[in-house]
């Protein structure tokens, strides 16, 4: 009756193991990246989904908003009273922007900032003729190795054609929204 390994027998059983450890390190870091990107996501859909609330809140509150293309300054209402901005400006990584909600009101000024990642581009764009008294906000997340489309190609009021029909390298990364305004201001 045997009351000892031998050597070979031990390496054998060492060597397993380390084969097990290594592979169950691999499925762990895999784990945590995962994880990571996740949160990274989902903290990018609450982002987006705290600045639609926020714009939409203004449209209803203050009205038809001045709309910007040049400088740092997308949006802006201004009742004399209360001044709203939406402010761009680049992001501290690379792949973000940030849009600044500035809001002066009685000398006092209070911000709130969103942090957009995946080089989100935004798009404001007021109603005509049939869409009058209606602004929208179009969201567009630029994935790696495509190029931004024209906002031209992007009609967020086109409501004849569901966004399934739209061209499949758009669909998934463009996300539009819409507020009605009444022409009076506060």
């Amino acid at each position: 009756m045997r009351k000892a390994f031998t050597l070979p027998e031990l390496l054998a059983v060492m060597a397993a193991l380390s084969v097990v450890m290594g592979i169950s390190v691999v499925l762990l870091t895999q784990a945590f990246d995962f994880q990571r990107a996740n949160d990274r996501y989902s903290e990018g859909i609450r982002t987006v989904d705290r600045f639609v609330a926020d714009f939409r809140n203004d449209v209803h509150t203050y009205g038809k908003p001045e709309i910007l293309t040049d400088g740092a300054t997308l949006l802006r209402w201004n009742t004399g009273a209360e001044t709203v901005e939406y402010i761009a400006e680049p992001g501290a990584f690379p792949d973000q922007q940030t849009v600044i909600r500035m809001l002066q009101k009685e000398g006092r000024q209070s911000r709130e900032t969103y942090h957009f990642l995946d080089q989100t581009t935004l798009w404001f764009v007021e109603g005509k003729d049939t869409d009058a008294g209606l602004v929208a906000l179009s969201l567009w997340i630029t994935p790696a190795g495509t190029d931004t489309p024209n906002p031209n190609d992007l009609n967020p009021f086109d409501r004849t054609m569901p966004k399934s029909n739209v061209d499949p390298k758009y669909a998934g990364n463009w996300r539009t929204i819409i507020a009605r305004y009444s022409e009076k201001k506060l």
